[in-house]
């Protein structure tokens, strides 16, 4: 088993995490899984309860992910060695539709989930319960995690040892848990990043579809093996870029900086337009009062700062951007 390999599949269950079938309905699934309301999720007196609950949650969708995995791949190596490369291209093509799935919603029987999670949620509170919604969680086919799953399951169905499929499964569970408990554990923090995608749901829908898409078209191409040689290439090229064309080097990498700077200062001209549009409204007094009350973007302001700064640094020719990406990704690639 080769590292990309695990790292794709560690990135494939963080996305799954993510996405608007999962994190927004976090609050409803801890509050199924330990008995509390969404109000008393909070409260540092359920974080022992709700570690030991989500713990077994994650140990029971981990054991079916690993199953289901062994499983597909068993079978597929009974059909035979000889057919792996014409599967892995099949395989490729199934999750680039997949990954145009999730952007446009076009495969609609996927959207038939069996969300078996509910039918445990009322026999009883605790650890043995929690591990069986796990089970259950893992047997719905959600319209969200579905095609992300699959693809892990089509890249499991080319391995031919056991050992390297179970590691692959655990990889994608473990990138689902790993969020999944530490929400447990400081869900009163996860507010702001539950209300920013709930309104930007289709945003990481369509991040979703394309790092699906960008996943199948390696899959076709090859092998998930070729991205650190990819990578280090890409590293290369930039080096010897960064070596031959200092000053072209050090413009693009101000560039880019100004570039962060610009979208911070967007983020400042706006709110400064829309305090200025409630002063200047007609019978504006109430709205005048709760523009007041709204934080001003402090953060805008560091990060405008912050990027001006790393901007002037490479017109000075302290620093390289272009140096600094290159450098790593010849060195550890991706």
């Amino acid at each position: 088993m080769n590292q990309p390999d695990l790292f794709a599949a560690l990135t494939a269950g963080l996305v799954s995490f993510i996405s608007p079938c999962v994190l927004p309905l976090l609050p409803a699934y801890l509050s199924l899984l330990s008995g509390f309301t969404v109000k008393e999720l909070a409260g540092r007196q359920q974080k022992a309860k709700l570690l030991g609950t989500s713990l077994m949650f994650s140990a029971g969708f981990t054991l079916a992910f690993t199953v289901l995995g062994i499983v597909f791949s068993g079978g597929m190596n009974f059909i035979g060695g000889g057919t792996s490369q014409l599967f892995g291209k099949i395989a490729g093509i199934i999750v680039i539709v997949l990954g145009l799935n999730l952007m446009f919603d076009f495969i609609r029987i996927l959207n038939n989930d069996a969300r078996l999670i509910q039918k445990f949620s009322g026999r009883g509170r605790g650890e043995v319960n929690a591990f069986l919604m796990g089970l259950a969680f893992a047997a719905g086919w959600s319209p969200c995690i579905g095609p992300i799953l699959a693809s892990i399951l089509l890249m499991a169905a080319r391995k031919t040892n056991v050992g390297a499929v179970a590691l692959l499964l655990i990889a994608y569970s473990a990138g689902f848990a790993i969020p999944f408990v530490a929400s447990a554990l400081f869900f009163e923090r996860l507010s702001p990043l539950l209300s920013f995608l709930k309104r930007h749901g289709k945003g990481v829908r369509i991040a979703s579809g394309i790092l699906l898409i960008a996943f199948g078209t390696v899959m076709l191409l090859g092998s998930v093996s070729r991205i650190p040689a990819m990578a280090a290439q890409t590293g290369s090229a930039l080096l010897d870029f960064e070596a031959a064309s200092p000053l072209a080097s050090h413009l693009i990498g101000a560039g880019i900086w100004l570039l962060f700077a610009g979208l911070a200062l967007y983020r400042i001209v706006r709110y400064r337009r829309a305090l200025k549009a409630d002063f200047v409204a007609e019978g504006a007094a109430p709205q005048i009062q709760t523009s007041r009350k709204q934080k001003p973007p402090t953060t805008a302001y560091a990060f405008l700062a912050f990027f001006i700064v790393l901007a002037a640094l490479e017109l000075m020719g302290i620093m390289s951007l272009l140096h600094l990406v290159g450098g790593w990704l010849t060195f550890s690639g991706l």
